[in-house]
């Protein structure tokens, strides 16, 4: 079967991995096609050679199959193939929320009458109040752990990460908790780390590292140098990066509004409503209580690399 899979870019972006290892692992049985709408390539992950990128629409309708991946690709629902699956990552229109037209396409996107795929039960949820009356599997989310191996190294119980410092997004840290927590903790005599897509411009005296951008292979001894990580946002239907934190032994102190359901208080995480005084307390108890650390890991469904997304989008095709 030829399977064509949409990506709005190949921005160094963890939605944008998971979509590139859905490729990957697709690519085991049948052949793949990416379809990006502007001419681009990939430089940072280790995409299969034998998948094609195309940007012309003509390639897409050669293809037995079409997961469309974004709103930004939605339109293609109204051409060929026939068969289509949607594969659904987060309420985008919380990323652009005055933005009228965009929220058309992403309304369109959650009420397709094709099947949706999306990886938590919140999404399910909004997509329902949103109009949705068609099939919707929620698959859950995994991360690769040849990419993300885990790591069972001694910590030195003083360092903290701090994931996605720079924000730019309106759903997620906008109010900056996470680096004003960092802040004080650094305060109390705590190594601090923080990453981002963005470089550094708030609260720059508060990092003692600060990683852009960082590679696979720095994402992955920073995570084994933390001790614990914060992670806030106002909306996430699945954040990735506790996952990746979760490889190394590394807890997230959890701030968030609504969504990642899988992360549970007191079972994989200390989870808070997105609040800077209560994101600070449960860093303070992961921090000063090491029994707290010790956690039940992955929640069921969580290491899947991707076998649900591939199981259910073949399964939607037979089914039609």
């Amino acid at each position: 079967m030829k399977v064509c899979i949409t990506t709005p870019s190949f921005a160094p972006h963890g939605g944008i991995r998971i979509i590139l290892e859905i490729a990957n692992r697709l690519r085991q049985w049948h052949e793949v096609v990416l379809y990006c709408s502007k001419p681009a390539t990939c430089t940072w992950f280790n995409l299969d050679r034998s998948i094609r990128i195309v940007s012309n629409q003509r390639e897409v309708a050669k293809c037995d199959l079409l997961i469309i991946t974004s709103p930004h690709d939605i339109h293609l629902q109204k051409n060929p193939p026939l068969k289509k699956v949607i594969f659904q990552q987060m309420m985008e229109h919380l990323f652009r929320p005055h933005d009228q037209m965009w929220f058309n396409q992403c309304k369109e996107f959650y009420t397709t009458k094709y099947p949706v795929l999306t990886t938590g039960q919140w999404n399910k949820e909004e997509n329902a109040v949103h109009g949705r009356k068609h099939k919707t599997h929620v698959i859950g989310q995994g991360i690769n752990t040849q990419n993300f191996p885990i790591s069972k190294k001694k910590k030195d119980e003083k360092t903290v990460l701090v994931e996605a410092w720079e924000c730019t997004n309106p759903a997620k840290d906008i109010d900056y908790i996470a680096p004003r927590v960092a802040g004080e903790l650094r305060r109390q005599g705590y190594r601090i780390i923080a990453y981002s897509s963005l470089p550094l411009h708030h609260y720059k005296n508060i990092p003692n590292e600060f990683h852009v951008r960082p590679s696979l292979a720095k994402l992955n001894e920073i995570y084994e140098r933390a001790t614990i990580m914060l992670k806030a946002s106002r909306y996430d239907d699945r954040a990735l990066a506790p996952i990746e934190a979760m490889t190394k032994g590394t807890v997230t102190a959890r701030a968030i509004t609504k969504g990642d359901a899988d992360l549970v208080h007191m079972h994989n995480c200390l989870r808070s409503e997105y609040e800077e005084t209560l994101l600070l307390d449960n860093a303070m108890k992961l921090l000063k209580n090491s029994t707290l650390k010790i956690y039940e890991g992955f929640p069921h469904g969580m290491c899947t690399t991707h076998a649900d997304v591939i199981n259910a989008a073949l399964l939607a095709f037979i089914k039609g």
